[in-house]
């Protein structure tokens, strides 16, 4: 969603416009797709998905994942001045909050049943 925010904010913008945002190492290579990467221009990448057969291990990995998404979401809203972005910022930190909550709420079920 976050890439679509991006694409949809620079759709129209001009070529002075990309470079005085800082985006044109990102134009040269992308042009105005979608391109998912962190903020500091590193890709995505499945290697990023963790997964053992320990249900605690993986809950564990799951529920800081989604605190640091959380995390990610309030920075950018911090950053953010216009209102068409702040709105779905905000509709996804509260996402994350709710996948925390759900993943704690399997991470103790788990944790009560020994594993």
């Amino acid at each position: 969603m976050i890439g679509s925010m991006v694409h949809q904010l620079i759709e129209n913008a001009t070529i002075d416009e990309i470079k005085a945002a800082g985006l044109e190492s990102y134009y040269t290579d992308h042009k105005k797709g979608i391109y998912p990467m962190n903020a500091s221009g590193v890709p995505f990448t499945a290697a990023y998905l963790e997964s053992t057969s320990d249900p605690i291990a993986n809950l564990s990995e799951d529920m800081a994942a989604e605190q640091k998404a959380r995390a990610t979401y309030e920075n950018l809203i911090d950053l953010a001045t216009d209102p068409e972005v702040i709105g779905p910022l905000l509709f996804l930190r509260q996402r994350e909050v709710v996948h925390f909550n759900r993943f704690h709420e399997l991470y103790d079920y788990y944790k009560k049943k020994g594993y």
